[in-house]
This record gives structure tokens, C-alpha cells and sequence, in this order.
């Protein structure tokens, strides 16, 4: 506040800013210090990177690959199976086994609440890890056709 000068005797219309700015200051210092602490995310195991000069290493011959196609059907490796059976062979092939890895593989046709379906079914049934496949591996055809 300044002292005034005039002739004016009444109040002044002047607004004092002072403790806006050092109410704005220690918000601003709070929301940096809580800003790091507020950051979360999801634990995601990601592959370490390889050098390209690798060679591609062949795929085991053991893997298990669980694929649903858009009229539903869904193939554990090449072989069709009922959805009613998968439970029941998914804990035949993981029953003695030391890696409970299942691969997925769905159509980009395929509804959303189906594969979410047939992943539950993999995930109550011993699957400890389920790897999702980017590229749609269509088990109908063979591999020799797939190259081509």
C-alpha cells in the first residue's frame, strides 16, 4: 500500500498482489515436489536389445501357440479345438512342464470380449505367462506356404 497524494481522502481501488503471487509460489512448489511421486506405470518385462547381426535363431519345436480365428474357432498349435476342450488340453500340455509360457495369436477380425475369453481360459488353466504374437500366425497353413 502507498501513501496516497491528493486531495482524495476515501478508500483506494488499488488490489494488493503480493499474497496472490506467494500463495501462487508455494502451490507451485508443491506441485513440483508431488509431481514425481504421482507418476505411476505398469511393471512391463521387455526383451533385451540384440544386434541385428544375429542370426535368426530357429523356433522350438515345443512351443505352445494358442490361435482363435474370426469365426471363432480356435487352433492349439495346428490341431482344432472345441473351446469346451481347451481347458482340458491346455493342463495336459503344461501338467509337466517346467516353462508355463502359451504364445497367443488372434485375427485382427477377431472380437475383443472372444480373445479376452480364450486368454482367461489359458490363464485359469496353468498358464503362468501368456506371450501375445504381433503378426497373425494362421495355423492353417504350412509353414513352407507362409515363407512364400
Amino acid at each position: 500500500m502507498g501513501m496516497g497524494v491528493g486531495s482524495s481522502s476515501g478508500p483506494k481501488s488499488e488490489i494488493n498482489v503480493t499474497p496472490l503471487v506467494d500463495v501462487c509460489l508455494v502451490l507451485l512448489i508443491i506441485f513440483m515436489v508431488l509431481q514425481p511421486l504421482l507418476q505411476m506405470g505398469y511393471d512391463v518385462n521387455v526383451p533385451p536389445n540384440a544386434p541385428p547381426t544375429q542370426p535368426q535363431q530357429q523356433t522350438p519345436q515345443d512351443q505352445i501357440i494358442v490361435t482363435i480365428m474370426p469365426n471363432k474357432d480356435v487352433y492349439l498349435n495346428k490341431e482344432k479345438v472345441e473351446t469346451a476342450q481347451l481347458p482340458i488340453r491346455v493342463q495336459e500340455l503344461l501338467r509337466n512342464r517346467g516353462s508355463k509360457i502359451v504364445f497367443f495369436s488372434a485375427d485382427e477380425a477377431v472380437n475383443y470380449a472372444d480373445a479376452m475369453q480364450v486368454m482367461d481360459i489359458l490363464r485359469n488353466n496353468g498358464a503362468k505367462n501368456i506371450g501375445i504374437v504381433m503378426d497373425f500366425v494362421d495355423p492353417t497353413t504350412s509353414p513352407a506356404a507362409a515363407a512364400n
